[in-house]
């Protein structure tokens, strides 16, 4: 096999940092269920497509595009990238989502961590974001949660995380650390 035969293609989105815009998404969507399709919209475009473009935007008005591209994204609800899908939901759904944060503190046991998510997650059109550090850096979307598993709706591909793989006190490169105040809770209200 020659040198070009074994290089395989780079895929859309395998090295952009942009896993903190997907999960808002991907959030969104867990909640409202599919996205609305407008055929005003320039181009016929979805609320899919109006979502990313408004979240790309906001990025990019704030001087953070490059560096939430190349280096992704510490804290996207003080950037208001949440704020953003609540109003999009607000025009196209004509409902109200709520957004809170899951935890003033870090300072909290897994199985706190575990009780609060399940009590949301129970609701229906609920969702969660979350920040993983540790084995991997990473936002994404939790749209169920069992006694032994996260399930998530991932711009990764990851699927499930399960709970003995889950820390809170430390953080540590096998295991993935969860952070209580960047957990954020989705709901219509």
């Amino acid at each position: 096999m020659s040198d070009e035969e074994s290089i395989m293609p780079i895929r859309q989105g395998s090295i952009d940092q942009l896993c903190g815009v997907y999960s808002v998404m991907n959030a969104t969507e867990a909640v409202i269920g599919k996205f609305h399709y407008d055929r005003k919209l320039k181009h016929k475009a979805s609320q899919r497509k109006t979502l990313f473009h408004d979240l790309i935007n906001h990025l990019d008005k704030q001087g953070m595009l490059r560096a939430v591209l190349t280096s992704g994204i510490e804290h996207i609800d003080e950037n208001g990238l949440i704020d953003i899908a609540v109003k999009s939901v607000k025009k196209y759904q004509k409902r109200k989502l709520r957004k809170q944060i899951a935890f003033d503190t870090d300072d909290v046991t897994l199985d706190q961590y575990w009780e609060k998510l399940t009590q949301h997650l129970s609701q229906p059109d609920s969702a969660a974001i979350i920040c993983l550090s540790g084995r991997i850096k990473h936002w994404t979307c939790i749209r169920r949660i069992t006694p032994n598993v996260l399930i998530l709706s991932d711009s990764l591909g990851i699927r499930q995380i399960a709970r003995d793989r889950c820390t809170i006190e430390t953080e540590n490169r096998e295991l993935y650390t969860l952070w209580p105040t960047l957990t954020y809770l989705l709901s219509f209200v």
